[in-house]
C-alpha cells in the first residue's frame, strides 16, 4: 500500500510541477498546418506561439516577410500558418528622350523656305524600379528614381518670313503691256483660259521643292511639271511644280506667301501663257 501511494503522489507531483512551470507544455497542439513557399507541412507542437513554432522548425524569415497569423499569436489546434517570403530588388532600365523641333523665324530667308540649322539628337534616361517578389512571383513594380544620363539636343529649323513686295507703278504697267504683247507674239507658247485658286502654308511640292511665291500647282496631264507659265495679271512667270487632288483640267493653284493673301485671291478666271 505504501508503495502504491508513493507512485500516485509522484504522478500528481509531476502534474503540479508542470502547472507551476506554466503548464502549457502539457497541452500539445495538434495538426498545425504551415505553408512555406507553397509547400505544406503538417505537424504537432508543444510551443505556445507562432514564433516559437517557426523557430522550433528552423523556418527562416526576416522583417520583410509576411507571416499570417502574426508571430505573437497563440497556437491552437488545426491552425493554418503561412510564411510568404518577400524579396525586394532594384532594377535599372533605360529609355530614350525625344528631341523637340524649334522653328526660328528668319527675316533673311524668303517666306515658304526653311533651313536646317541644327540636327536633333535623342537623349537617354535611366529608370530605377523596385521589384517586389512574393515567393519568387513578381507582385509589384514601382518607379523609385529617374536619372538623366544624356540631355537631348533639339532640332533647330529656320523658317523664312521675308516677303516679296510687288509695287504697282506706271513703269510696271507699261512693262506688263510690253510683256503681254511679246508673249502673244511668241510662237513657242500657248494661251489658255483657266480657273485660278490660291494656297499657302509649309509643305513640299510634288517635285520635292519648297513652295514659294512663283510656284503653281497644275494638272500635269494638261500642263507638264517644270513648265514656265506667264500670268499677265501679275506680269511675271511662274513654274509648274506642284499638283493637287482638286486641280484637274484647266485649273491652277497659285502659291501665296500667307493664308490671308490666298483667301483674298479666292477664285478667279484668268488668262495664262504656257511655254511649250
Amino acid at each position: 500500500m505504501k508503495e502504491g501511494k508513493i507512485i500516485t503522489i509522484s504522478v500528481v507531483g509531476v502534474l503540479v510541477m508542470g502547472i507551476l512551470l506554466g503548464g502549457y507544455w502539457t497541452l500539445k497542439k495538434e495538426q498545425l498546418n504551415i505553408v512555406v513557399k507553397g509547400e505544406k507541412i503538417k505537424i504537432s507542437s508543444f510551443q505556445k506561439t507562432v514564433k516559437g513554432l517557426l523557430d522550433e522548425e528552423k523556418i527562416k524569415y526576416d522583417e520583410d516577410d509576411e507571416i499570417s497569423p502574426a508571430l505573437d499569436t497563440k497556437l491552437t489546434d488545426y491552425m493554418n500558418i503561412k510564411v510568404t517570403n518577400v524579396n525586394k530588388v532594384t532594377q535599372k532600365e533605360y529609355d530614350k528622350i525625344p528631341f523637340e523641333v524649334n522653328l526660328v523665324e528668319d527675316k533673311n530667308i524668303e517666306k515658304g523656305n526653311t533651313k536646317l540649322e541644327q540636327e536633333g539628337k535623342e537623349g537617354k534616361k535611366e529608370l530605377v524600379y523596385e521589384l517586389i517578389y512574393n515567393d519568387d512571383e513578381l507582385v509589384n513594380k514601382e518607379l523609385i528614381k529617374e536619372n538623366i544620363v544624356k540631355e537631348p539636343t533639339n532640332k533647330i529649323v529656320k523658317k523664312g518670313i521675308k516677303e516679296d513686295i510687288i509695287v504697282a507703278s506706271r513703269e510696271s504697267n507699261s512693262r506688263e503691256s510690253d510683256l503681254k504683247q511679246s508673249s502673244s507674239k511668241q510662237s513657242d507658247s500657248r494661251q489658255m483660259s483657266v480657273v485660278a485658286t490660291a494656297y499657302a502654308g509649309d509643305s513640299i511640292t510634288s517635285m520635292g521643292t519648297v513652295p514659294k511665291w512663283g510656284t503653281i500647282a497644275v494638272d500635269p496631264s494638261v500642263i507638264p511639271y517644270g513648265s514656265k507659265i506667264y500670268i499677265p495679271k501679275f506680269g511675271m512667270s511662274f513654274i509648274a511644280e506642284d499638283c493637287g487632288g482638286a486641280i484637274k483640267g484647266n485649273r491652277i493653284d497659285i502659291f501665296m506667301n500667307s493664308e490671308s493673301q490666298a483667301q483674298s485671291w479666292g477664285r478667279q478666271s484668268i488668262e495664262i501663257n504656257v511655254a511649250r
